[in-house]
């Protein structure tokens, strides 16, 4: 979807410059007492026409790329994502997740059956542990570990919303822009406190773009729409070498 709205502006870009170019040439070859001087008219006319088709094109995609993430979010609803947990050979990821959560959110009711699904992300390095994506068997147990994640602090354990890579870049742009305390997430959203003190629920860069900050916020002269990468993570949780670097810069404040 990304490469599509890529395309659709490089063309657009394309088409204009050619245009221009075009209409210049036009306007100096044709003599203003010239019987065919419409078809400089003629010609602004196609021009606009067809700007005016990219720029509905583009939008129609932004429209279908905002849909496709909300689902892509809404199926990740029962996620997270553990980070910190030392890994070791032939462990057993579901029986030191139940311990870790149990232990240090203390719920001793936490068991190993409650969990649907439990795997490292990514390819083993020596450097840090990889995230362990964690899935729930019930949303309502995973809404509770979420809001339970203050017991967390300091014990080097963290945990984060198992977001999409186009959700995680909104995320780190609104921390570029506002800073690391006045941005978290929630249900997959990205929640930002600008500076009139509101908080603001934003899914599109658009939306963050929209979003006023005052001197003592760190300002970002363009926020792209989209950070070209080479890595992705799939609906089903797999991941390419460089998601763990992406997922391990995440400390999600609230």
């Amino acid at each position: 979807m990304e490469s599509i709205k890529h395309s659709i502006q490089d063309l657009t870009e394309h088409f204009n410059s050619r245009m221009a170019e075009f209409q210049k040439t036009l306007q100096s070859s044709i003599p203003a007492s010239s019987p065919t001087t419409n078809i400089a008219a003629q010609f602004n006319t196609f021009r606009v026409f067809v700007l005016t088709a990219l720029e509905s094109l583009q939008k129609q995609v932004e429209l279908l790329s905002k849909q496709y993430n909300q689902m892509e979010m809404r199926s990740r609803r029962k996620m997270l994502l553990l980070h910190g947990i030392p890994e070791e050979v032939k462990e057993n990821v579901p029986t030191v997740v139940s311990r870790v959560l149990s232990d240090k959110l203390k719920l001793p009711e936490f068991t190993m059956d409650k969990l649907s699904r439990c795997q490292r992300l990514g390819q083993s390095t020596r450097d840090k542990p990889r995230a362990i994506l964690v899935k729930f068997h019930d949303a309502s147990l995973r809404n509770k570990i979420w809001y339970s994640k203050t017991s967390l602090k300091n014990t080097g354990v963290t945990l984060s919303e198992f977001l999409t890579k186009e959700r995680h870049e909104l995320f780190m742009a609104a921390r570029r822009k506002f800073g690391i305390s006045k941005c978290w997430t929630k249900d997959g959203a990205v929640i930002v406190t600008g500076s009139d003190g509101k908080r603001h629920r934003i899914v599109t860069t658009a939306e963050l773009n929209s979003i006023k900050c005052t001197q003592n916020d760190i300002p970002l002269a363009t926020i792209p729409a989209a950070i070209p990468s080479t890595s992705s993570v799939d609906s089903i949780g797999k991941s390419t070498s460089s998601t763990q670097a992406i997922r391990s810069k995440r400390t999600v404040k609230k």
